[in-house]
C-alpha cells in the first residue's frame, strides 16, 4: 500500500469512526479477526488435506504418498514462516536491588492502571521511552513486556515529569480503559513487528511459499484501519498520565520532551562531535556532562524558540502521537498562553538510579568511547590533512584568483574543519562561478534550512539535479523544515520523493553487487595517473599473470561509475584447458588481498577471466570470458 493510498484511507475512517463509531469498531475488530481466521482456517485445511491423502494411501488402491509429503511440507514452511523470532531489546538490564525506588515506582503504576508486569527494565542511552511486547509464539502472541527507558530522559525531567511520561507508556497497556483498544493495540504492533521481520530477515524462499503475500497485505491494511484507534491510545495514555501525576506536570513533561530532545540532537551532541577538529580522543563523560547540561534552566530565549519550533508541527498520518499542541488542548492547555515552567533541582534519575546512578553513568560513557574511538581518531588525521591542504590554497589565495576546484575545496574544507557556517561565504563564491555547482549549492540550502529561511530549498533543489548522493540528505531537511513550519502536505511530496529515491538506491546497489560473464562490459576513462598507480601496486603480486580494467554498463545511475578489475593468475599448462573451482582458490586469495589493501578512487569490483575454452559459463557465471574483456578493454593494464 502506497503512502497516498494508506493516508486516504485513514482520512476516510477518520470521518467514519466519527460517525459510526461502534461501526467502525466493529470493522476493526473483525479485520483483527480475520487474520488468526486466515491463518488456523488454512493450516486446518493442509492437515485435513493431509489426512485425506494418508487414509487414502492406507485404506486405497493406488499410492499417495508423494502427495502427502508435499502437503507435510507445505504445513512445515506455513508453520516456519508464522514462527518469527524477534529479538529481545538491547541496554542496561536494571535489577531490583540495585534501583529499588524505580521499581517501586513502576510497580504501583502498573498496580494501579491494571497493566501487565514488566519481565525486564532496559535502560539505553536514547532520549526516549518505550513499552516493548515481544511475542514468544509470533504471531499467536504469548507477550513478554519489557520498559525501556532513556537514562538521557530520566536526565532531563524531574521525578514528577517522568512519571508522567512512565505512566504514559504503562498507559498503552492498561486495563482500566478500553480493553479492546489495548487489544486492537498489541495485535497492531504484532502484525506491524512480523512484517518488518519477514521483509528483513526472513527467507524468499520460504515466505514466498507461505503467507508472505497475505502478511504483505494485510499487515499495512490493518495498520490503516486500526489508526484512529491508535491514536485515541495514545490520547488515553496521556489521560492516564494526567490520572497519575495530574495535568501540569503531564504538559510539563510534553514540552520538555520536545524541547529538550532538539537541544540534545541539534546542540549537545553536535558540539561533542565537533570536538574531533581538534582533540585526538574521544571525551571520557559526555553522558556525566550532558546531565549537567540538562540539569541546568533553559535560557528563556532559546526555550521559547524551541517550544515555538515544536508547537508548529502538525498532526497527520506519518506517525500515531498526535502533535504536541494537539496534545497540550486535551490537557486543558491553551499552547498560545502555556503556565510556566517549573525546573526542579532533583532530576528523575537521581531520585529513580539513587546511588547506581553515578556507576550507570560510567558504564554508558566507558561504552560510547568504545564504540567511537577508532573512527574519532580516524577524522581527526583526517582533519590534520586537510588543515594542511586548506592553509595551503590559503595562502595561494592572497596572491592569485582561484580556479573553481580550488575555490570549491576551500569551501568544502572549511566547513569540515570549521563548520558549515563558516564556509557560507566560500560557497557563495563558488555558486558565483558556477550557479548550478551541486555541493556548494548544497552547503548554502543547509545553512539556510538552518535558519529557517525557505530560499534554502531552492538550493538543495539544484544539488539534488546536479548529484544523486545529495537527495537523499536535502530531501531529509526540506521534509524536516517544511514539517517544523506546518506545510504537510509540501512535505509529502518530499517523503514520496525520497520513497522513490531509496528503491532506485536498491536497485543500483543490486546492480552493482556483482559482476558475471553475462554483463555488459564498456572501456574505462579512469585517469593515466590511476591507472599507472594501480600497475605500480599489482607489480608486487609474484601470483598474477595478466589484468584488464573495464567499466561495467549500469541503468541505474550511470553517472556514478562501476569499475571491474578482471585477474588471472598463474596457473599449470593443464589449467588453461580445464578450469577448476580449486584452482580458482588462488585468484581468491589475491581478489580479497586487492580489495583490502587498495584504495580505489571509485567502485571497483575485482573478479577473475579465464580463457573461453577453459570453462562453461553456466558451471563459472562470475568469471569472465578472456575474449570479451580483450576486445572491450583493447589491452591490458598489466602484464606480468
Amino acid at each position: 500500500m502506497t503512502q497516498e493510498k494508506f493516508d486516504e484511507l485513514v482520512q476516510q475512517l477518520e470521518v467514519y469512526s466519527q460517525q459510526h463509531p461502534n461501526l467502525y469498531k466493529l470493522r476493526v475488530a473483525a479485520l483483527a479477526t480475520f487474520g488468526y481466521v486466515y491463518i488456523f482456517v488454512a493450516i486446518a485445511f493442509l492437515l485435513w488435506c493431509a489426512v485425506l491423502i494418508a487414509f487414502i494411501a492406507i485404506y486405497g488402491r493406488f499410492f499417495a504418498s508423494g502427495l502427502f509429503a508435499i502437503l507435510i511440507v507445505s504445513i512445515f514452511l506455513l508453520l516456519r514462516s508464522l514462527w518469527v523470532t524477534f529479538p529481545d531489546p538491547t541496554g542496561n538490564r536494571l535489577k531490583r536491588k540495585q534501583v529499588p525506588e524505580l521499581f517501586a515506582l513502576v510497580k504501583r503504576l502498573t498496580k494501579s492502571l491494571q497493566a501487565p508486569q514488566f519481565h525486564q527494565i532496559i535502560l539505553t542511552s536514547e532520549f526516549n521511552a518505550s513499552v516493548v511486547q515481544v511475542p514468544r509464539l509470533g504471531i499467536f502472541g504469548w507477550q513478554k513486556n519489557y520498559l525501556i527507558l532513556g537514562l538521557p530522559l530520566m536526565q532531563a525531567l524531574s521525578p514528577e515529569q517522568f512519571q508522567a511520561v512512565l505512566a504514559h507508556e504503562i498507559g498503552h497497556l492498561s486495563g482500566n480503559h478500553s480493553r479492546f483498544a489495548g487489544w486492537i493495540y498489541r495485535v497492531r504492533k504484532t502484525w506491524m513487528q512480523i512484517l518488518e521481520r519477514f521483509q528483513t530477515e526472513q527467507g524468499a524462499e520460504v515466505v514466498a511459499m507461505s503467507f508472505y503475500g497475505f502478511i504483505n497485505w494485510y499487515s499495512p491494511l490493518l495498520s490503516a484501519y486500526s489508526f484512529v484507534l491508535a491514536r485515541a491510545n495514545e490520547y488515553e495514555a496521556d489521560r492516564c498520565a494526567a490520572d497519575s501525576v495530574g495535568n501540569q506536570h503531564t504538559a510539563e513533561a510534553l514540552i520538555l520532551v520536545g524541547v529538550r530532545s532538539q537541544y540534545i540532537d541539534n546542540s549537545y551532541w553536535k558540539n561533542i562531535y565537533l570536538q574531533v577538529n581538534t582533540q585526538p580522543e574521544p571525551p571520557n563523560y559526555p553522558f556525566a556532562q550532558l546531565a549537567q547540561a540538562l540539569q541546568d534552566e533553559i535560557a528563556p530565549e532559546t526555550y521559547h524558540k524551541l517550544l515555538a519550533r515544536s508547537l508548529t508541527l502538525k498532526t497527520d498520518t506519518s506517525d500515531t502521537h498526535p502533535c504536541l499542541r494537539d496534545r497540550l488542548q486535551a490537557l486543558g492547555f491553551n499552547p498560545s498562553a502555556l503556565p510556566m515552567m517549573n525546573f526542579s533541582p532533583v532530576t528523575a534519575s537521581q531520585k529513580f538510579l539513587g546511588s547506581a546512578l553515578a556507576n550507570l553513568t560510567e558504564q554508558f560513557d566507558r561504552e560510547w568511547y568504545r564504540n567511537v574511538e577508532a573512527s574519532w581518531k580516524e577524522r581527526f588525521t583526517y582533519i590534520q590533512g586537510l588543515r594542511t591542504a586548506l592553509q595551503a590554497i590559503e595562502e595561494k589565495a592572497k596572491s592569485e584568483i582561484l580556479n573553481l576546484t580550488e575555490a570549491w575545496n576551500r569551501a568544502f574544507w572549511t566547513s569540515e574543519i570549521m563548520g558549515d557556517r563558516m564556509a557560507l561565504p566560500f560557497a557563495q563564491n563558488v555558486v558565483a562561478m558556477q550557479a548550478d555547482h551541486a555541493g556548494a549549492n548544497y552547503l548554502l540550502g543547509k545553512v539556510l534550512i538552518e535558519d529557517e529561511d525557505p530560499k534554502g530549498i531552492e538550493h538543495l533543489e539544484i544539488a539534488m539535479q546536479g548529484d544523486v548522493d545529495a537527495v537523499i540528505p536535502s530531501c531529509e531537511l526540506i521534509y524536516g523544515f517544511l514539517k517544523q513550519n506546518g506545510k504537510n502536505d509540501e512535505a509529502l511530496e518530499y517523503e514520496q520523493k525520497l520513497a522513490i529515491h531509496y528503491q532506485k538506491v536498491g536497485l543500483a546497489q543490486q546492480e552493482r553487487a556483482s559482476v558475471s560473464c553475462f554483463d555488459a562490459l564498456i572501456t574505462h576513462d579512469l585517469p593515466e595517473e590511476e591507472v599507472k598507480r594501480l600497475h605500480h601496486y599489482l607489480s608486487g603480486y609474484k601470483d598474477i599473470e595478466t589484468v584488464y580494467l573495464v567499466r561495467k554498463h549500469l541503468k541505474h545511475f550511470p553517472e556514478k561509475p562501476m569499475f571491474v578489475l578482471a585477474i588471472k593468475c598463474k596457473h599449470s599448462f593443464w589449467t588453461k584447458f580445464h578450469l577448476s573451482a580449486r584452482a580458482l582458490e588462488k585468484e581468491k586469495k589475491v581478489i580479497a588481498k586487492i580489495a583490502n589493501e587498495f584504495q580505489f578512487v571509485s567502485h571497483t569490483y575485482v573478479t577473475v577471466f579465464a580463457s573461453d575454452s577453459s570453462f562453461r559459463k553456466n558451471d563459472f557465471p562470475y568469471v569472465i570470458s578472456e575474449d570479451y574483456i580483450k576486445k572491450v578493454a583493447g589491452r591490458s593494464i598489466y602484464q606480468a
